[in-house]
């Protein structure tokens, strides 16, 4: 009874992809003029557990969610197996993250008050 509840009210629990972490790249800043952002990114970190953590809380999109989220030009990235297939990840210091694999792409948004914490730019969706 209690499984069937938590399929009903909670769909991501139970369709949401299994993502290990491999390996983590580490931090890479693209170029860009706004000296603010840059210093606040190069002190941007975070651990395997921050990732794992975010790969939890975040919500799956079936399309790039570019347009609710704010972007730095910071991302960590790294590579992750879902579902037995290797696959890198871009997490941006805006809470977007990104799944690349041949020329396939998955994508979640960190949305919750949890996400916070961890990312730069904290999620409102894009409202001024």
């Amino acid at each position: 009874m209690l499984i069937f509840i938590l399929m009903i009210f909670s769909p991501y629990i139970y369709s949401k992809n299994k993502i290990e972490i491999i390996s983590l790249t580490g931090l890479v800043i693209t170029k860009n003029n706004d000296k603010d952002i840059i210093d606040i990114c190069k002190k941007w970190n975070l651990s395997k557990e921050d990732i794992n953590n975010i790969f939890d809380i975040s919500r799956e999109y079936d399309y790039s969610p570019y347009e609710s989220f704010y972007q730095t030009p910071c991302d960590i990235n790294g590579k992750v197996k879902i579902n037995n297939e290797i696959w890198n990840f871009y997490i941006n210091g805006g809470g977007m993250i990104t799944f690349k694999k041949n020329n396939r792409e998955k994508f979640l948004g960190c949305e919750s008050k949890k996400c916070e914490a961890f990312f730069i730019l904290p999620f409102d969706g894009m409202n001024p």
